[in-house]
């Protein structure tokens, strides 16, 4: 089995997803950004952070490298760019620039990526939403990269329905069978 890398792990849809897949067992590494997280989000921590299949990285600044720590593993990265494009904080957007870069770097590697896009109706045009897809485009070229967007039915609700979306893509992961090893 993979491990699922997962960006934003306390996000609001990170946490739900995150969430799910340690409830199905998957083996989880948890990734956020040390000044993103609230209060909030520390208090829900508790419910699921003392979970075996868990691990846990903040990333405090752009340097730090995830995939050092996982070189050894066949992992899936899943970045779930609607907790980066409905919250704008410029350290936490930079950080991940910054390690998706890094990754794009490395030429065909056992990892593949899940990108998790908001419903079309919820899409940002800001600058930073054309730098990731552009960084997207060049992951394609040497990486298997998987998109799913929750259906637009979530679109007028998405925020109250993290849940049932966050279930929808963690059974789309599974349909495509994106966590077994080859």
């Amino acid at each position: 089995m993979k491990t699922a890398v997962l960006f934003g792990a306390r996000q609001p849809f990170g946490f739900e997803l995150c969430s799910l897949l340690l409830e199905k067992g998957y083996d989880v590494f948890a990734i956020d950004h040390s000044d993103w997280i609230t209060d909030e989000q520390e208090e829900k921590w508790l419910l699921i952070g003392r979970n075996a299949n868990l691990r846990y990285m903040e990333l405090e600044n752009v340097e730090d490298s995830i995939q050092q720590k996982l070189s050894d593993e066949k992992c899936l990265y899943i970045i779930p760019t609607l907790d980066y494009l409905n919250r704008c904080h410029p350290s936490a957007r930079n950080e991940l620039i910054y390690q998706l870069e890094r990754f794009s770097e490395r030429k065909k590697t056992e990892a593949s990526l899940l990108l998790i896009h908001p419903p079309a109706t919820e899409r940002s045009q800001s600058s930073f939403a054309g730098k990731l897809n552009g960084i997207f485009e060049s992951l394609k070229k040497f990486h298997n990269v998987w998109e799913y967007c929750p259906s637009d039915a979530y679109a007028s609700g998405l925020r109250e329905n993290l849940s049932a979306a966050a279930n929808d893509a963690v059974n789309y992961l599974e349909q495509q069978k994106l966590l077994e090893s080859n």
